[in-house]
């Protein structure tokens, strides 16, 4: 992730910074046009200005949010408030297990466009002018920075307040207990992409063969189950092209395959995209897809769906030997659409 502490430095103000309610006529232009560019769907409630800052209240893909631009017309980032239930459980279950007596303030996903997505959690202790408290946590629920109090300490804290009476030996006790039944605890859960290899669904076998047939193929097919949804049969056809048959993981229905460009093959305007985005920072490009629907397949309007085209970009993290993969989506025009937290599956850049 970026750095978490400029991140920090950066939302606190804006919490408390005066925001003014404003008519669209009055937000810049290339604030508008900076929206635009960043989602290719979406509507404003409201618009509101803070010093150097626009905001607008936005609802996209049917979830509100608050979208952040500077006054000259850069896309900041994207905050979606979400439920504590939500979230994933070795994030809930750190703060549950670590603050009692603390409450949940709220919640936010944050979005940045070079995809350090995260979750904002803002808590407080229960009780009257009690200060807020930030904990920054990652996509798969891990913390990653903090202002709150030592965990240790808000535990003998709260335990002296519920047992006045106790002894000195007695919280030691307590807490050193509560410290090894947490020890000794099953580990909570990351939500990670469940994805293992499976018998495929028999039509989805039957509609491989007689559409592509593991004979034509190089190598494969190597299926994997991408998530609730989908099943994907991975193969090289006698070109030695990659590609990936995406399946409906209930009926084995065909819903779409994916083609992995070679380098010299990569769409110009998505590369003129990314350069532009990056603005001279060093970038890879890991991993191109487009993927075209099969035929017959509709989606819930009744329409067949147009082709999309899937991106892995990598970039070197200071300190770390291992880089961060950025995950986005380009329509058909190869206009930026989406960004993605995870790996679509164990066969994706991991």
């Amino acid at each position: 992730m970026k750095k978490i502490a400029l991140v920090l430095a950066m939302l606190l103000p804006l919490v408390a910074a005066a925001q003014t309610k404003v008519k669209e006529t009055a937000v810049p232009r290339s604030v508008i046009l900076a929206l635009e560019k960043t989602y290719d769907s979406y509507k404003v409630r409201t618009w509101y200005q803070a010093p150097g800052q626009y905001i607008a209240e936005v609802v996209i893909d049917g979830q509100d949010g608050r979208a952040y631009f500077t006054a000259s017309g850069d896309w900041q980032y994207t905050a979606f408030p979400i439920r504590f239930e939500e979230c994933p459980t070795l994030m809930t279950a750190f703060f549950t297990d670590n603050y009692p007596g603390y409450r949940v303030k709220s919640i936010d996903y944050i979005e940045e466009m070079n995809g350090d997505n995260y979750y904002r959690m803002m808590i407080i202790k229960k009780g009257i002018a009690e200060r807020d408290y930030e904990l920054i946590f990652d996509t798969r629920g891990k913390l990653m920075k903090s202002n709150a109090p030592d965990p240790a300490a808000v535990k003998r804290d709260y335990y002296t307040h519920t047992n006045p009476d106790a002894t000195d030996a007695e919280v030691s006790k307590a807490t050193k207990t509560e410290t090894n039944r947490q020890a000794s605890r099953p580990k909570p859960r990351t939500d990670e992409p469940m994805v293992v290899q499976f018998a495929p669904n028999e039509a989805a076998v039957a509609d491989f063969e007689k559409s592509i047939g593991s004979k034509r193929c190089k190598t494969g097919p190597e299926w994997i189950n991408r998530n609730d949804e989908y099943a994907v049969a991975y193969f090289t056809d006698k070109q030695k092209v990659e590609k990936e048959a995406v399946y409906d993981i209930h009926t084995g229905t065909p819903i779409m395959i994916g083609k992995v460009l070679p380098r010299d093959r990569y769409n110009n305007g998505i590369m003129k995209y990314l350069a532009e985005k990056f603005n001279g920072e060093k970038y890879k490009v890991e991993k191109m897809v487009v993927y075209e629907y099969n035929s017959k397949y509709r989606g819930a309007d009744g329409k067949k769906p147009k082709p999309y085209t899937y991106v892995v970009v990598s970039q070197k993290v200071k300190g770390s030997r291992e880089p961060k993969f950025i995950r986005m989506e380009f329509d058909s025009k190869g206009q930026f659409t989406n960004l993605l937290a995870q790996p679509l599956d164990e066969k994706d850049v991991q």
